[in-house]
């Protein structure tokens, strides 16, 4: 379980004064100035869930996944995370989590990942059986049997992230962090990682907190959603109980006929009168209302909190 209360972390800086004067003041008596990320943060995720967190530039989210891997420390407030003080760092803490950036990557460009993941293997002391079994299950899960020996600069992106997510999950960590894990690849590769993690996730129980800007890594994955706007927690709890009211958000596909062509518009509810006069009857071919969609929702509640 992971538990978060009345979490507080201040970044520190200090206030730049203007010109050659006070770049010399400077030197003596810098101002130090103190910027929250989080304010008064509580959060509870049990064992075995997927969450996932999202929110604007700035709202705290990279800030929050440092105190529960124990990057940084938080200014006040307790963060436990399977029994463990994050920030403490125990052995036991760190064979406990795995994590994955999705811009960072813990491979060698000049060698194949089955170095990366033999080192790995002894920074975690795994017995040579358990590492064995455990690099043949990913292996097979990823689709990855031959990529492994291949120098990682040979890869592309997509098999680049499988080797890096083989790498987070080599010795069966509980909890797994994962942010923007599926930046830059193509929906197939996006697709295949998805499954993979609902995988892992059933056969062995793993906790997934996962962070992105992609809202399809979070409808694909996510039973339930955690939206961080300027250091507090706006939203949490699963994707159909988002705070906006869908009734309101109407959106309607229009095919017709014009000059001969067939014409397929999305027009919103308010311009579809208007719409419809313009095209007459027999030109008509269909008209169709969709839904809002996770990611107009998500913009919209974030309008909502700024405004």
């Amino acid at each position: 379980m992971i538990e978060l209360k009345g979490v507080n972390f201040n970044y520190v800086s200090f206030e730049k004064r203007p010109g050659l004067k006070g770049s010399i003041n400077d030197l003596f008596h810098r101002k130090k100035i103190e910027i929250p990320a989080l304010k008064q943060f509580n959060l509870t995720i049990d064992s075995g869930e997927i969450v996932g967190l999202i929110g604007p530039n700035g709202a705290g989210k990279t800030t929050l996944i440092k105190l529960l891997t124990g990057i940084i420390s938080p200014s006040s407030g307790q963060v436990r995370v399977g029994g463990f003080q994050p920030d403490k760092k125990e052995k036991a803490f760190l064979k406990d989590i795995g994590v994955l950036f999705g811009q960072k990557s813990q491979l060698s460009w000049d060698l194949p990942a089955i170095d990366t993941l033999n080192m790995l293997a002894s920074i975690y002391e795994l017995p040579k059986d358990r590492f064995q079994r455990r690099l043949t299950d990913l292996a097979t899960m990823l689709d990855a049997k031959e990529i492994i020996y291949r120098p990682v600069r040979k890869l592309s992106l997509g098999q680049r992230v499988k080797c890096d997510l083989m790498c987070a999950l080599i010795h069966s960590p509980k909890y797994l962090f994962l942010d923007e894990p599926t930046i830059g690849l193509d929906l197939v590769a996006q697709e295949n990682i998805y499954k993979f993690l609902r995988q892992e996730n059933w056969l062995h129980q793993t906790t997934i907190i996962i962070t992105s800007h992609n809202v399809r890594d979070i409808e694909a994955l996510a039973q339930r959603l955690m939206i961080v706007s300027k250091g507090s927690l706006i939203f949490n709890d699963s994707l159909d109980k988002l705070p906006i009211d869908v009734s309101k958000q109407k959106f309607f596909n229009v095919k017709y006929l014009s000059a001969e062509k067939t014409v397929q518009a999305r027009i919103p509810e308010a311009k579809l009168t208007a719409v419809l006069n313009k095209v007459k009857a027999d030109e008509l071919i269909e008209v169709s209302r969709e839904g809002i969609s996770l990611e107009e929702l998500i913009l919209e509640i974030y309008k909502n909190e700024n405004s």
